[in-house]
């Protein structure tokens, strides 16, 4: 029997040899030392922002391609939640990268520390909301959570500190690691739940830190206000978003009273009604995934939507 291997290279080799194939790339492009094959890990620091009294980890990976051309710069691709999302992240990447899907990226990673575990995961309410979120918003909803807390949750967002945690991601983290790799000026977010929600603030109120939004279920008391203020005092926005739900976080009980679907619809219906002219808006709702089986779905075609122009412009692959 032949190899896999043997059958991938045969058949690379026959497509870069047939006549009518594009000849873009080359067979010593494709198996040349720093060939987009796989990404690897530079550098993971911790820091710590400005009125917080923990660190959060930076991790930091760079393209195959990195060491190879030292006067090339690459667009970054910055992702929450760093200790749960980050290796589906940078294995997507550097899959899609490889089969020329996407253009290589760097990928940042920012978020707590993976030893702290589930109690790591707790900081994040912190990091992504600002004092006055909502989760609920109404009576059928607070009062669900209620008892599912045991307590008000309104005091969960007593001492958040999303403001300083977007202050620290963009104008302290983006800075110094900018003076130590090369990072082009092209910037897209990617964030997940509360780190959607995050994301969108981002969006509202800070537009032009990032160039991209992959934003999966997450519109927390705040994002509608403050997309409706945007609106009041811009008539364009100038970005690629992608919003993504999941049909199954419409009747779990936990989201349906974090108004997880009807709030980011609202959200994806008010921004389409803007009729900004220069947005690139797409919204996804996938059947039968929930809050956690969407993740993937949101790393996987949120990238490849994102970045849609960019491939149009990278070498044709035989597979």
């Amino acid at each position: 029997m032949t190899p896999v291997i043997g059958i991938l290279t045969l058949t690379a080799s026959a497509w870069l040899a047939a006549d009518e194939a594009p000849k873009r790339a080359t067979a010593t492009q494709l198996s040349a030392p720093g060939s987009h094959y796989a990404m690897s890990l530079a550098e993971k620091l911790d820091m710590r922002a400005e009125g917080f009294d923990y660190d959060h980890r930076i991790l930091v990976s760079v393209p195959a391609s990195y060491a190879a051309n030292p006067d090339k710069r690459y667009p970054v691709l910055w992702v929450s939640d760093g200790a749960m999302f980050y290796d589906l992240v940078v294995g997507t990447v550097s899959f899609y990268a490889m089969g020329e899907r996407i253009p290589e990226l760097i990928v940042v990673g920012v978020g707590h520390p993976r030893e702290e575990g589930m109690a790591g995961v707790g900081k994040r309410t912190a990091d992504f909301f600002v004092p006055g979120s909502g989760l609920t918003g109404d009576e059928v909803a607070t009062n669900y959570m209620k008892k599912l807390f045991g307590a008000d949750p309104g005091d969960i967002f007593a001492a958040t500190k999303g403001d300083a945690f977007l202050a620290f991601l963009v104008d302290t983290v983006r800075p110094a690691l900018q003076a130590k790799y090369r990072m082009a000026d092209d910037h897209t977010y990617l964030g997940h739940s509360a780190g959607a929600a995050f994301g969108s603030r981002i969006l509202f109120t800070r537009p032009d830190a990032f160039d991209r939004y992959i934003l999966g279920s997450g519109a927390d008391g705040k994002t509608l206000q403050l997309e409706a203020e945007y609106a009041a005092s811009h008539d364009d926005l100038d970005k690629i978003v992608f919003v993504a739900l999941g049909s199954l976080e419409w009747t779990n009980k936990g989201m349906a009273a974090q108004r997880i679907i009807s709030r980011s619809a609202l959200l994806v219906e008010n921004i389409v009604l803007r009729e900004y002219p220069s947005l690139k808006l797409t919204g996804r709702l996938y059947t039968a995934e929930d809050h956690i089986t969407l993740i993937p779905r949101i790393v996987s075609d949120g990238l490849r939507t994102v970045f849609a122009e960019e491939a149009k412009t990278l070498y044709p692959m035989p597979w």
